[in-house]
């Protein structure tokens, strides 16, 4: 598992999600998505009502193929413990 908060660009180890009703609706919904997709290449964003707030979720294979991640994504998954 990676958390990285993208506005400081840290690696966050643990934090607290609270989420509407809604929003767990449509983050099961992407989870199933990213499950069913074998090619790890889709990530999905879950914003809340006003889009002032964003999660963005995405699967990977630590030894899977990682074309589609930026450079500091991919160092991230392949530098994890």
């Amino acid at each position: 598992m990676i958390i990285i908060d993208e506005s400081t660009n840290n690696n966050l180890t643990n934090i607290t999600i609270l989420l509407a009703k809604n929003e767990i609706i449509q983050m099961i919904g992407y989870l199933k998505e990213l499950l069913l997709n074998e090619e790890n290449s889709t990530h999905y964003h879950l914003n809340n009502d006003n889009y002032s707030k964003e999660i963005t979720l995405a699967s990977y294979e630590k030894n899977g193929c990682l074309d589609n991640f930026s450079e500091k994504h991919k160092n991230l998954i392949l530098s994890e413990e």
